[in-house]
C-alpha cells in the first residue's frame, strides 16, 4: 500500500544536511510501517527501538553522547552499524523524554546517521515533562489516515486512480466511470483510511472483519486514556470520547458534551483528544484576507475526526446498518460527506505543515449562514461547500461570496463535474461568480483542478 509520505521520506533522506525527523500522527495510522517499508525498499539497515515495549533501552539515552549510544546498540544487537547506510528508528519516543532531548546531539555529532522518531502521544510528554524541543535541529512529518486515492491503490484500482489523477475539467466523466468511482467511495466511507482496516478488507473481502478491526482500534485509544496525565476523571474523558462524533459538522457546544461540567473542563478534555490527533478542531475564520489563521476565533469551532471509518464506529453505526440503502447512504448522511472532505483537506498540505482547517459562519437572528470550509488556493481564499447528495441550496455560499467579493467557489457533491457561472438568489442581489462542482471522489485533486 503506497503512501504519499514515502516520497517525502525519500526526499528527506537524500538531503546532504538532513535533521532528525519526527513522524507525528495518531496511533495506527501507519507510522512504523512507513519507516520499515522505506528501509526495506531502499536497502537500508534498520535499527528499531520501541520505548513502550522495552524499558531497558531507556537508560542508554541518559547520556548525551550519541556515539556511546551507537556503541551500546552494536553490543546489544551484536551487529555493526554502518552510519551512512542505516536508519535509527526511535518508536513511541514520547515514552522516553530523554531520547527526545538527545535528538539534537545526533544532529550535531553524527549528522551522517539518519534518525527517525515517531510518537502518537508526543504532546502529552512535552506537556508533562515541560520539555523544550530541540528547535532548529529537528523537523516534522505529519501523518494521517490513508486517503481515498491511496485506498484505490491498495485495492488495485490503478486505472481508475490514473484517470482521476489526470482528469481535467474540460472533459466529461462517463456515467459508468462515475458510478464505479462512487462505488469505491461508498466502500471507503464504510472502511475509512486506517491501514490495518484496509489491509484486512483487501485480504478477506469482508466488511464485517474490517469492522472488527475498527472497533479494536477504538479500544486501543480507550486504553490510552490512563496515559492522558491530568487531574480529570477517566469517566469524564470516556464520556467525551463517546460524544466526539456529535462534533462533526456542527458548532461545538460544551453544554451538549458535558452538561453538568464547567466549560473549562470540557475544553481541557477536547484538547487531550486534539493532542492525541483523534480530533481536529476547524476554527471559525473571518476570512477577510490571508492568512486565514490570522482571523480565527478560538471560541467557535467544529469537529473533524481522524477518520471517517472510526467516526462511524464511534457513532455506534455498524457496516450492516448503514450499507443497506445506497441512495440513503449518500443523501441522508451529510456529516459523513463533511467528515470525508474535512479529513482529506486537513492532510492535503505538504507533510511538513501542521494540519489545520477553517470554516466561516455568521450567527444572526433568523439569518444564520455557514460555509463548510475555507482554504487557501494560491494567493486567494477558496470557500468549500459539501453536499452529501446531488442537490442542495447555496444561500450561505451566495452571502459569503458577495460579502468577500470573491470570484470562484468550490462545491463537492455526488454529481459529475460542472463549471458554471451562478447568480446569487439573495434578495436585492445579482452577484455573479464561478461555481465549480466536483464529485466527492476528486477531493485529492482539488489543488490541481482549482488552478485551471
Amino acid at each position: 500500500m503506497k503512501r504519499k509520505e514515502e516520497a517525502y521520506l525519500s526526499e528527506w533522506y537524500q538531503r546532504p544536511h538532513r535533521k532528525p525527523l519526527i513522524i507525528r500522527g495518531a496511533r495506527q495510522v501507519g507510522k512504523s510501517t512507513l519507516v520499515r517499508l522505506f528501509c526495506q525498499k531502499n536497502g537500508l539497515q534498520l535499527i528499531e527501538l520501541n520505548f513502550e515495549q522495552s524499558h531497558t533501552l531507556k537508560s542508554l539515552f541518559t547520556s548525551n553522547d550519541p556515539k556511546k549510544i551507537i556503541q551500546s546498540l552494536e553490543i546489544l544487537y551484536n551487529e555493526r552499524i554502518d552510519l551512512g547506510k542505516s536508519v535509527l528508528f526511535l518508536d513511541e519516543i514520547q515514552a522516553n523524554p530523554a531520547a527526545i532531548l538527545c535528538l539534537r546531539y545526533f544532529f550535531e555529532h553524527i549528522p551522517q546517521l539518519a534518525v527517525i522518531a515517531a510518537g502518537s502521544l508526543l504532546d502529552f510528554a512535552l506537556e508533562q515533562y515541560k520539555l523544550s524541543m530541540p528547535v532548529g535541529r529537528i523537523e516534522y512529518l505529519f501523518m494521517g489516515p490513508m486517503t481515498f486515492e491511496e485506498f484505490l491503490n491498495a485495492m488495485g484500482a490503478d486505472q481508475l486512480l490514473a484517470y482521476l489523477q489526470t482528469y481535467t475539467l474540460e472533459n466529461e466523466i462517463p456515467q459508468a466511470i462515475h458510478e464505479k468511482a462512487l462505488e469505491y467511495l461508498r466502500t471507503y466511507h464504510l472502511l475509512g483510511g486506517m491501514p490495518e482496516v484496509i489491509k484486512v478488507f483487501r485480504e478477506t473481502g469482508s466488511l464485517l472483519e474490517a469492522d472488527k478491526v475498527k472497533y479494536s482500534i477504538l479500544n486501543t485509544y480507550r486504553d490510552d486514556f490512563a496515559k492522558y496525565k491530568s487531574r480529570i476523571e477517566l469517566s469524564k474523558i470516556q464520556e467525551v470520547f463517546d460524544k466526539l462524533g456529535t462534533t462533526v459538522g456542527k458548532k461545538i457546544k460544551y453544554v451538549d458534551i458535558l452538561p453538568q461540567e464547567r466549560s473549562a473542563v470540557t475544553d481541557r478534555i477536547l484538547t487531550l483528544f486534539v493532542h492525541a490527533r483523534i480530533l481536529h478542531r476547524a476554527y471559525h475564520s473571518s476570512a477577510n484576507s490571508l492568512p486565514l489563521k490570522a482571523e480565527i476565533n478560538r471560541k467557535i469551532s467544529k469537529g473533524v475526526l481522524l477518520d471517517i471509518g472510526l467516526y462511524l464506529a464511534l457513532s455506534g453505526l455498524t457496516i450492516a446498518e448503514i450499507s443497506q440503502d445506497k441512495e440513503l447512504f449518500f443523501s441522508n448522511k451529510g456529516e459523513l460527506a463533511e467528515q470525508f472532505i474535512g479529513q482529506h483537506l486537513l492532510y492535503s498540505q505538504p507533510s511538513y505543515m501542521y494540519p489545520e482547517l477553517y470554516y466561516w459562519s455568521r450567527e444572526k437572528a433568523q439569518s444564520n449562514a455557514e460555509v463548510d470550509f475555507v482554504i487557501q488556493q494560491g494567493n486567494s481564499i477558496l470557500p468549500v461547500e459539501v453536499k452529501s447528495g446531488k442537490t442542495g441550496t447555496l444561500r450561505s455560499l451566495h452571502l459569503f461570496m458577495e460579502l468577500k467579493q470573491l470570484s470562484v467557489a468550490l462545491r463537492f457533491s455526488t454529481n459529475t463535474p460542472v463549471v458554471e457561472v451562478v447568480t446569487s438568489v439573495l434578495p436585492q442581489s445579482d452577484y455573479r461568480y464561478t461555481l465549480i462542482t466536483l464529485p466527492l471522489y476528486l477531493v485529492g485533486q482539488t489543488k490541481r483542478l482549482m488552478r485551471t
